[in-house]
């Protein structure tokens, strides 16, 4: 499947307009598959946390699950047993509700270019194609979403 051409959306957040581009008639639904939560060949996958992600897991009960880093706003990284997150069990995420905005985004992740972010996708995600239409209210609450958990 090719990389889909985009198009341009706006939203409010804290009282300015955010200009943004997401992908165009793209579908998508989570197959539950796990390919998120573990390297696959070519790819060794690192989940960047942000403060407010450790604070979530540690309040619920979590401990030594990451290591320090210093990436922008990213503070520390998840660690891995055998390429796979520590968090994924037998029957999927043990911490879902209380899972990374990265893991929350996938297979979507946020590029800010200048004053514009620009919304890409995964094209490897089983889950893509599959399930209904996304259109720009879907893109505006994600990027609404990773916005909000990245202030402060």
């Amino acid at each position: 499947m090719d990389e889909p051409s985009h198009l341009r959306g706006s939203l409010d957040h804290s009282g300015k307009t955010v200009e943004f581009y997401y992908p165009a008639g793209l579908s998508w639904e989570c197959t539950h598959c796990g390919r998120c939560c573990r390297d696959i060949e070519g790819w060794d996958r690192r989940v960047l946390l942000l403060k407010k992600d450790i604070t979530r897991l540690e309040e619920a009960g979590e401990q030594g699950f990451y290591e320090q880093t210093d990436e922008g706003e990213f503070v520390a990284v998840m660690k891995k047993e055998d390429g796979r997150c520590v968090f994924l069990g037998e029957n999927g995420c043990m911490v879902y509700e209380d899972r990374a905005l990265l893991c929350r985004m996938y297979p979507f992740y946020v590029e800010r270019q200048g004053d514009v972010y620009v919304i890409g996708v995964d094209m490897g995600c089983p889950g893509v194609g599959g399930g209904e239409g996304l259109a720009e209210e879907f893109f505006r609450g994600l990027l609404g979403y990773a916005l909000d958990q990245m202030d402060g």
